[in-house]
């Protein structure tokens, strides 16, 4: 294999800049904030989200690689590819760094989506994470070569570039982990197969090598989406239900209100529960009770929804007891109905803890 020469233009580096920023230049025009665009905005743009991607839009593990979340996240990304994308097309020729970048991106928006479907993420870090990765497989395999001096100071770097974001990344809300480790798990694995052992292998071989490597990769990665599980938007569905219960127990507590005042009467109450209260509950309920029951549902989604199911649980409970109560003139009861409820509250509470959120 050969290295170009350091006065070489580095087109794929260059295009690959220049389309990051012409692609953030044109959300700009559209009207997106430059430093804070909303999720709706990215979503709309290409990013990488679990319900549009599984459900057929599978470009998104693509397009998602040239989308970034503001000028900040934009620059840094762009300053950490110009850094290393220079020297990685160098060494693996135009074809095998196409082939280094694309296919290690992609993987990683495939972790990412297996990891939080129900997360919008978007960026090109997954990408530069696996170049760092090709480099890191290029500095072990030829670390027994005398004349690459250079290389402990370039495993030194890249090591310190890692391990900084990575760690960093652990202890800061709102980066794709999954991504950053899936994108350099993916280009250390494409590194290894990349950089053949002799570098004096001719640019005719490594294309042809890069390309086949490029071509088995896309068939594999294509093969890997059919083991992604068919992600539901839980949040939407989340917001339905929050809308429900905060219509329905406002209700439920006027009426209760009036009751206490003798606005109204018993009847009125037990009418309002079993016609305009329990039918929507129940039918919501039934909803979200059919996400658990499938076993595509992420883990962490799985548990979100079997809470809020254990609240809607508790809170229909306390309802029919009320109603049971008020029907019968059981006091009894109706202290079961209240107890039920404060179960509820203590339940809503819990939910909306920090970090149970979706």
């Amino acid at each position: 294999m050969r290295i170009a020469p350091l006065g070489v233009t580095v087109t794929v580096t260059m295009l690959l800049l220049t389309l990051n920023g012409l692609i953030f230049g044109l959300m700009l025009l559209d009207g997106v904030h430059p430093m804070q665009p909303t999720v709706e905005a990215l979503v709309r743009w290409g990013a990488n989200f679990g319900p549009k991607t599984t459900q057929g839009q599978w470009w998104r593990l693509g397009t998602c690689m040239f989308l970034h979340i503001g000028l900040i996240h934009l620059l840094f990304n762009m300053l950490a590819l110009w850094n290393v994308g220079g020297l990685m097309e160098r060494l693996l020729g135009r074809t095998g760094f196409v082939v280094l970048y694309g296919l290690s991106g992609v993987f990683s928006s495939i972790v990412s989506v297996a990891w939080h479907p129900g997360v919008v993420s978007a960026g090109a870090s997954g990408a530069i994470f696996g170049v760092y990765g090709g480099l890191l497989a290029f500095v072990l395999r030829h670390r027994d070569l005398p004349h690459y001096q250079f290389l402990a100071s370039l495993r030194n770097n890249t090591l310190a570039f890692l391990g900084y974001n990575l760690l960093f990344g652990f202890f800061q809300q709102g980066i794709d982990m999954a991504a950053h480790i899936g994108g350099l798990l993916g280009g250390f694995g494409l590194g290894l197969l990349l950089m053949p052992l002799s570098l004096h292998r001719s640019l005719v071989r490594q294309r042809l090598r890069s390309g086949l490597i490029g071509v088995l990769g896309v068939g594999l990665l294509w093969g890997l989406t059919t083991y992604l599980p068919h992600a539901e938007d839980v949040e939407s569905r989340l917001q339905q239900f929050a809308k429900l219960d905060a219509t329905t127990l406002t209700s439920f507590q006027q009426a209760i209100t009036a009751l206490q005042q003798q606005k109204t009467t018993e009847a009125e109450v037990m009418r309002l529960i079993v016609h305009e209260i329990l039918p929507p509950w129940q039918a919501q309920r039934e909803q979200l009770q059919r996400l658990v029951t499938r076993a595509t549902l992420a883990p962490r989604q799985h548990t979100l929804v079997t809470m809020v199911l254990q609240y809607m649980q508790a809170r229909e409970e306390g309802w029919e007891l009320l109603y049971d109560g008020l029907r019968t003139k059981n006091a009894r009861t109706l202290k079961q109905a209240q107890d039920k409820q404060r179960q509820a509250d203590a339940l809503f509470k819990q939910h909306n803890a920090p970090g149970r959120r979706l």
